[in-house]
């Protein structure tokens, strides 16, 4: 009668006791999940000295659109994740401002007094 080996190569041993502690080679699930914030109601103020122009854009994940005018102007919009608001100077003199409103409160602001000056502001909801 012949004997045979019941060695267990060390790879099936790994396979066999990663189950068994709690992690799973096929699927990955994080410890801490976040959950998307909640859709948020801003208001993006352009203000500064009366009768500045400008132009620009305003955008969010769910569109771009392109704005001009003179100081002052408001847009409300609502969204779950950010704002870009991109402004140039039509001029040499003034002051142009943006600030952006959350339930009231600034939660983020930029300003130029540069001739012809840019301004780039960013605010994201989850801040």
């Amino acid at each position: 009668m012949k004997k045979t080996s019941m060695r267990v190569p060390a790879i099936a041993v790994l396979l066999l006791s990663v189950p068994l502690s709690g992690c799973s080679m096929l699927m990955f699930t994080p410890e801490h999940q976040e959950t998307p914030p909640a859709p948020a109601d801003l208001v993006v103020e352009i203000s500064g000295s009366p009768g500045v122009a400008f132009e620009g854009s305003l955008g969010t994940p769910q569109g771009n659109q392109s704005i001009q005018g003179q100081v002052p102007a408001q847009y409300t919009l609502t969204t779950a994740v950010a704002v870009v608001v991109a402004l140039t100077k039509q001029g040499e003199e003034g002051e142009l401002s943006v600030r952006v409103l959350r339930g009231g409160q600034e939660v983020a602001h930029q300003a130029t007094s540069a001739p012809y000056g840019t301004l780039t502001l960013v605010y994201r909801v989850g801040q």
